[in-house]
């Protein structure tokens, strides 16, 4: 029998911006409003988790949910989705190879552009690294990206068959160009942090690389990061 969860508390990052975290994962989730339309940024491990995400978001913004960025395929992050109706979703077409039963709307090879009226939201493959599908979602009128789980700040970056360790330290660079390394950049677990913060695990990451050392498998409870 599957438990009711918990209603998601939303944090302001600016007066468009917010994030909620939603367990049992710890799963950093984003919600972006414009004056037409309202993105949520990933949804959850289950679809009353993602119904949860989207009706207390609608709750606070006194309109609904109607467009959907799931920045990769791990179900921590996309199965949430099928609890939200009524709602176009972009997702990698890489990524959703690995969830054929999801519907999406918009499948993307490397960037598209989501107008949410007033605000807009740049949705970008920055390479394979994480996995093979993974996005970033940049707002850059608020100084604010989203980049799912190229970064952690609630423990050690994961991996999975799909992950790129050579080509994760690339696309970590591809977003801090991308982004003139300004604002604040939002993990897909933990808290938000700067470029510098983003650079010291982009080296973490690029060491392990000569001495071939081993990520976290996906599922595993990380250590915390010294």
């Amino acid at each position: 029998m599957s438990t009711i969860p918990e209603t998601p508390q939303w944090s302001a990052l600016t007066a468009r911006v917010w994030t909620t975290t939603v367990e049992p994962e710890s799963v950093t989730c984003g919600l972006v409003a414009g004056e037409d339309h309202a993105l949520l940024i990933d949804t959850g491990s289950t679809p009353d988790q993602g119904r949860a995400l989207a009706m207390s978001a609608a709750r606070m913004l006194g309109r609904r949910v109607d467009r959907v960025v799931v920045t990769h395929h791990h179900s921590d992050h996309s199965g949430g989705l099928p609890g939200i109706s009524a709602a176009e979703v972009w997702m990698h077409e890489a990524a959703l190879a690995h969830c054929p039963d999801l519907h999406v709307d918009h499948p993307v090879s490397l960037m598209a552009y989501v107008d949410l009226g007033g605000l807009g939201a740049e949705v970008i493959h920055p390479g394979p690294a994480h996995t093979d599908g993974d996005l970033i979602v940049i707002v850059r009128d608020e100084n604010i990206t989203f980049v799912g789980d190229l970064v952690e700040t609630a423990g050690e970056p994961q991996s999975d068959d799909t992950t790129n360790v050579r080509g994760w330290p690339r696309a970590i660079d591809s977003v801090i160009t991308g982004t003139d390394g300004a604002g604040l950049y939002v993990p897909g677990h933990g808290h938000p942090i700067d470029a510098t913060a983003v650079m010291a695990q982009r080296a973490q990451l690029a060491e392990r690389i000569p001495m071939d050392i081993p990520l976290t498998p996906v599922g595993h409870i990380p250590p915390q990061l010294s």
